[in-house]
């Protein structure tokens, strides 16, 4: 059978027999789905938003946006929650990049769909901001319990409440990708995300485990809790509502609003339902992130390894499928991301424990995945020399390396995955 995957902005095939198939899994999707305008316009239409917009009315409300690295479908989103604001008398839309680059192609179209849709709508005093954490200001809002210092971007301190617009799906150390993210480290300083990040390096810190989580027992997450403390720190008593939204390929599954800590928790209930899965182990995996965005680079591409590492047994193999056409990542990560990882590997993990730096937990996290595999192998656009130095195995005919595998045991089970960046697996027993 011929499987098709994403891979950067279009798709491959990949041909297995169908006996060696153990699943093929992807990201939700419904049966009948609604068009995007139709289900926020059942969202954004009851009681929760009507107190929204009591709550706006008069006031200055920040709205925090995801960044470009996502791939949630703004075009749509903007003009469906925009009436809820005409009451404020000033908004502020900031775009939270935490410590990613502020100017990209990607976060200038979110500004052109802020622009095109507040004149639409006839929102007139408002600021587009876009975070940049080399260059803002910043206020001591206070250290949390785990030791994190929270300086945050001073352009939310006049804000009178707050509204969050995040797409929610697995995260493979903060739990969830969620509304909290947008404050921290969505706003926050270089100092801040480091020291929160290295709390990624704790076991707890993983998918599907979140201080807000409905079952008590996937409440601990030191990551997550750092991160929500640090969001409380910086609102004191402001209101904070959110939009959450679950999507796929640019449509919308799901969508909540209301008071953000609620709104978080149905995502994440919806997203467990919907987007984990316990699985058998198999000796052989194939992983695409999900295309672009989720593969620009491989910084980005690395987080659906992580989600779904659990499907592949100690020894086994994984064939990745990440174009990376941006390359290894940002320049500024690369000294604690990609350099780190081509030492040894248990320098790798040595040195990363004795002395986290910012980024060095993308490093920790692949050498402990490439130290139980027999290989790694990586398609992608990032040339050969480069992949081999991080110790991995470039495959520039991923065909080639299935056949290779049922050549070597015909009786092989692959466990093919993609849009892998929004699915997370627990291995069974």
């Amino acid at each position: 059978m011929k499987i098709e995957l994403s891979y950067n902005r279009g798709k491959m095939g990949i041909e297995i027999p169908e006996g060696n198939v153990e699943q093929v899994i992807r990201p939700w999707k419904q049966e009948v789905q609604s068009a995007n305008n139709v289900l926020l316009r059942e969202i954004l239409t009851g009681d929760e938003a009507e107190e929204f917009i009591r709550i706006a009315a008069g006031n200055k409300v920040c709205v925090l946006l995801d960044d470009g690295t996502r791939d949630e479908p703004f075009e749509d989103i903007l003009p469906e929650l925009f009436p809820l604001l005409l009451q404020a008398t000033e908004v502020l839309f900031v775009i939270c990049t935490g410590t990613h680059h502020p100017d990209t192609p990607d976060n200038r179209k979110i500004r052109d769909l802020i622009e095109r849709n507040a004149h639409h709508v006839g929102i007139e005093t408002y600021t587009i901001h876009t975070h940049d954490y080399r260059r803002d200001t910043y206020r001591y809002a206070g250290t949390t319990s785990y030791g994190t210092e929270i300086h945050s971007n001073t352009i939310l301190d006049e804000a009178d409440a707050f509204l969050v617009v995040s797409d929610v799906k697995v995260h493979y150390f903060a739990g969830y990708s969620n509304p909290v993210k947008n404050f921290v480290p969505g706003v926050c300083t270089f100092l801040t995300t480091e020291q929160n990040h290295s709390l990624a390096l704790k076991d707890t810190s993983t998918f599907g485990r979140h201080p807000w989580h409905e079952n008590p027992d996937r409440r601990t997450n030191p990551l997550a809790a750092d991160e929500v403390e640090g969001m409380y720190l910086i609102l004191g008593d402001r209101p904070v509502y959110a939009l959450a939204t679950i999507s796929s390929e640019r449509k919308l599954q799901w969508a909540g609003f209301g008071l953000i800590e609620p709104v978080s928790r149905a995502a994440f209930t919806l997203v467990d339902t919907r987007n984990t899965h316990t699985v058998n182990r198999v000796d052989r995996l194939i992983v695409s992130p999900g295309g672009f965005p989720n593969d620009t680079d491989l910084y980005i591409a690395q987080r659906a390894l992580e989600l779904t590492k659990n499907a592949v047994r100690d020894g086994g193999e994984i064939l990745f499928l990440a174009a990376c056409a941006n390359g290894i990542g940002e320049s500024h990560t690369l000294e604690n991301f990609y350099h780190r990882l081509t030492a040894p590997l248990d320098e790798v993990l040595k040195t990363i424990e004795d002395d986290y730096k910012l980024y060095s937990h993308k490093p920790y996290k692949f050498a402990q995945l490439i130290r139980r595999l027999r290989r790694l192998w990586m398609h992608s656009e990032i040339p050969d020399a480069q992949i081999e130095a991080a110790h991995l195995h470039p495959a520039s005919n991923p065909q080639e390396v299935v056949d290779h595998w049922l050549a070597e045991k015909p009786d092989a089970k692959i466990t093919v995955v993609d849009g892998a960046n929004k699915i997370a697996f627990f291995a069974k027993s």
